[in-house]
């Protein structure tokens, strides 16, 4: 509600804003009044066209994050977790996670949960470019049974790893392996397919 309430600020402001401009123009260099009719009527056009545009993107990403959070729920409630928008909630559950307590497990939405044995979290967050739009990222992690030295996998090793389309990133650091991916889960199937591919990874460097 509050981004749709945004969205139509700024087309009013532009809309209003600019014909407000544009009169004042007009007025200084004695345009006709059809002129100046024509260019208001464009700007105000313009500021529907920018709203229009706005609240479409803002209900999309709205669609997105409530599908995300279902599929994250369902998974967390299948694999004995839970699913939080809260870091906190995670160390006052009595269920005494691992993964929460990482500096980096952070995101506006967040998941733990038990699968093949192991603790894996999930976590999604947000970003924005410098383009002005949004960058949107998922990460699994996954709870080590032993201390691995800190490592970053280079494109070409990750693409030998046979991980879903997406991946952009691969670390492991101490006890944690995260699997970084483009995109949140757009549900549970795919969702599921990531953990584990990053459940797998992880049991095969344990082997290894």
């Amino acid at each position: 509600m509050d981004d749709e309430r945004e969205a139509l600020i700024m087309a009013a402001v532009i809309g209003g804003g600019g014909s407000a401009l544009l009169l004042v123009c007009g007025l200084i260099w004695e345009f006709s009044w059809q002129v100046m009719l024509l260019v208001v009527a464009f700007t105000v056009v313009l500021g529907g066209l920018i709203a229009a545009m706005s609240l479409a993107d803002v209900r999309r990403d709205a669609e997105r994050r409530a599908s995300s959070r279902v599929a994250l729920l369902a998974w967390a409630c299948l694999n004995g977790g839970r699913c939080e928008t809260d870091l906190a909630a995670f160390t006052t559950d009595g269920e005494e996670w691992e993964l929460p307590a990482s500096p980096l497990f952070r995101g506006e939405l967040l998941a733990v949960g038990h699968r093949d044995g192991v603790e894996v979290g999930i976590t999604c967050s947000t970003n924005n470019d410098l383009e002005g739009g949004t960058t949107w990222h998922m990460a699994v992690w996954v709870r080590l049974s032993e201390e691995r030295s800190p490592a970053r996998l280079r494109r070409q090793e990750i693409r030998r790893l046979g991980l879903p389309q997406g991946v952009g990133s691969v670390t492991m650091d101490g006890r944690e392996l995260r699997v970084g991916y483009r995109g949140w889960p757009d549900d549970f199937l795919a969702l599921g397919v990531r953990v584990d591919a990053a459940v797998r990874l992880a049991a095969s460097l344990q082997e290894a």
